[in-house]
């Protein structure tokens, strides 16, 4: 636990024009920890100054450090990667909260939770890694929509999180992208009605690897080289709900992207995404995803 109120958790987020996200997220993030005055809020603005509303946006009692970043015509994971590379460098804290604008978290006392297992292990990542159904992707060590860590032991990488390979590797990787996705069969819709289909796909992505790297991977990569126990949340389908009068829980599930640990609901990440394989039909409605939040934390206070 912590025992005292010095800054010992850097909650590192990047935007593009993501003022209202990150706002609604740190109120979220203070409201739910244990020593909300233990955490210290990094933002990458990565319009580099141009989204002039940004600082307006935040709660005037908390303090940001705001870092400025040219990722402006930049592929999306680019941008995002170059953002983390600047941000990391201003954590001085023990511990680091790398984490997405488009979440919420549900556990109560999340740093203390997070800080109670580091202390366990010597080496160890805690979050979210990405779903199973983005296909070709890392699963078994937490991603960039949530990773907590000991930030020195990250810095001592000296890695970027910069994803993305030579461009023979990509063009390797794009076919073999669509073995693994069986063309246009494995959208998150028919995986998740689809048992079998995650059998199938999960054996095909065995065989082929990582083809989809992302935000982060360099970084996965050396958790697992240098010995990193994970604790991993997990995504789970909306069909494996087994309580199915939890219509708010299946439905994030379904439409959005719903982590448990064990049997306890952690976070919701929104992640609308034009990607077919990924898309659903209300994965853009941010209205739809805070009402359901809003059922789901009523009914359990």
């Amino acid at each position: 636990m912590v025992s005292d109120l010095k800054k010992n958790i850097t909650v590192l987020s990047t935007s593009f024009r993501s003022g209202e996200h990150l706002s609604r997220l740190f109120d979220n993030l203070r409201m739910k920890a244990g020593n909300p005055q233990a955490l210290q809020f990094v933002v990458v603005d990565n319009t580099n100054g141009q989204d002039e509303e940004l600082k307006g946006l935040f709660s005037k009692d908390l303090e940001i450090q705001f870092v400025m970043n040219d990722g402006l015509g930049l592929q999306r994971s680019i941008s995002h990667a170059n953002a983390l590379d600047h941000g990391i460098k201003n954590c001085k804290t023990d511990f680091t909260l790398i984490i997405d604008p488009d979440v919420h978290v549900f556990k109560q006392d999340w740093d203390n939770f997070c800080i109670d297992k580091m202390n366990q292990f010597d080496k160890m990542v805690i979050g979210a890694p990405y779903p199973e159904w983005k296909l070709g992707k890392e699963h078994d060590y937490p991603s960039v929509i949530f990773m907590f860590f000991r930030t020195e032991q990250l810095l001592k990488f000296e890695r970027s999180f910069n994803p993305f390979p030579s461009l023979g590797r990509k063009i390797i990787n794009s076919f073999l992208r669509k073995i693994t996705r069986l063309g246009l069969l494995t959208s998150k819709t028919k995986l998740d009605n689809s048992k079998r289909l995650r059998i199938i796909s999960a054996w095909l992505e065995n065989l082929t690897g990582i083809t989809s790297p992302d935000t982060g991977k360099d970084i996965i990569e050396s958790f697992r080289k240098e010995g990193f126990d994970a604790l991993n949340f997990h995504a789970c389908y909306s069909t494996d709900i087994a309580d199915k009068a939890e219509i708010s829980k299946t439905e994030l599930a379904k439409q959005f992207e719903l982590y448990y640990y064990n049997d306890e609901i952690m976070i919701t990440h929104m992640y609308g995404s034009g990607v077919f394989h990924w898309k659903t039909e209300r994965g853009n409605d941010l209205v739809y995803w805070k009402e359901l939040i809003s059922k789901i934390e009523k009914k359990s206070q």
